[in-house]
């Protein structure tokens, strides 16, 4: 009976000093919270709805507390102007999850805070990688993987075949993605690295958007309850070695003075690009190995699979649209 009165005592006094730590930091509406697990009761499975229903209750810049991340959520266009452009650089740093802040090599840029490396890559990348000169330059390589994309398509629909659209769309982003940051294909068909890369890179992308309690409940940080971090071990292990084996070729293709570049009309890929700056002594920035095994698995991954998302989502949008507007017309041009 004790222990019980001891324990209703401690969370007392949890619940009195989270009420005075908001009113004496003067924050934003919110709802009422719950000691250690602040507001992550609130949040459902589909948490843009759960949001935009406090949001509603609230008003459009309302304070939450996950856990033991404080955060701000911002629903009115005003106000994300106000955050994202008038003040970017105050809110430009980024929370990691253990996951990302693991397999991301302590957060390598380009998801490490704003600072001068990050500068430096950004530039980087969109002089020499995304400028208009190098992209009409991969062109070729973006048409040949769109018609091969499109003739699978159409061979299925003559058989009558099912197509998983969402699996075919991520090869298709892997595939172009992978040849401009390695100048080779990631397709599941084609070698076995590239069967590996395929798998890795769905690991990697469902990790990062895992719930992990130990990310947001500080006393169990150190806790792997759900077996993540032994997850993340595993993938980062392998993810590792595959790197440094392309990074190690590429190496030694560049001191044989083999030109690995042909296929995609001599421009540079981003490997390449990378290891110009971390053999360069004089570079403005020093990069370390650990920030070009960083920048890879980002870009291709990321990358990949966020473009992969918005495709299936106008793919979507255009099955809606052919299901819903082709009754009204009796037709579809």
């Amino acid at each position: 009976m004790i222990l019980v009165y001891a324990i209703l005592f401690l969370l007392s006094l949890v619940f009195l000093k989270v009420i005075f730590y908001r009113h004496h930091r003067h924050l934003p509406p919110s709802p009422l919270a719950l000691p250690i697990i602040g507001h992550l009761h609130l949040l459902a499975p589909l948490m843009h709805q759960a949001l935009q229903k406090l949001s509603s209750r609230h008003g459009p810049l309302m304070y939450l507390r996950l856990g033991s991340i404080h955060s701000i959520v911002v629903s009115n266009p005003e106000m994300a102007k106000e955050f994202l452009k008038t003040h970017d650089l105050t809110f430009s740093y980024r929370i990691f999850n253990q996951a990302i802040n693991y397999l991301t090599y302590d957060a390598a840029t380009p998801l490490a805070p704003y600072s001068s490396p990050w500068i430096f890559v950004k530039k980087l990348s969109i002089s020499e990688l995304l400028g208009s000169h190098t992209l009409n330059k991969f062109l070729p390589i973006r048409t040949q993987e769109l018609h091969s994309f499109l003739r699978l398509l159409f061979e299925k629909s003559k058989t009558g075949e099912t197509v998983n659209v969402s699996k075919e769309i991520l090869k298709l982003t892997n595939n172009i993605i992978s040849q401009m940051i390695l100048s080779s294909r990631c397709s599941e068909t084609d070698d076995a690295d590239g069967g590996r890369v395929i798998k890795l890179v769905r690991e990697v992308t469902e990790i990062f958007g895992e719930f992990n309690v130990s990310d947001f409940i500080w006393i169990f940080r150190n806790w792997d309850l759900q077996g993540i971090r032994r997850r993340l071990e595993d993938i980062r292990k392998r993810y590792d070695a595959l790197l440094e084996k392309i990074i190690k070729e590429r190496e030694e293709a560049r001191k044989e003075k083999i030109d690995k570049r042909d296929s995609i009309n001599g421009v540079k890929d981003f490997l390449d690009l990378m290891l110009d700056v971390v053999e360069d002594s004089k570079s403005e920035v020093q990069l370390s190995r650990d920030h070009l095994k960083g920048l890879v698995m980002v870009k291709g991954c990321c990358h990949s699979f966020a473009i992969s998302v918005v495709l299936r989502f106008q793919v979507y949008c255009v099955g809606n649209s052919y299901i819903f507007v082709a009754p009204m017309f009796g037709y579809m041009t």
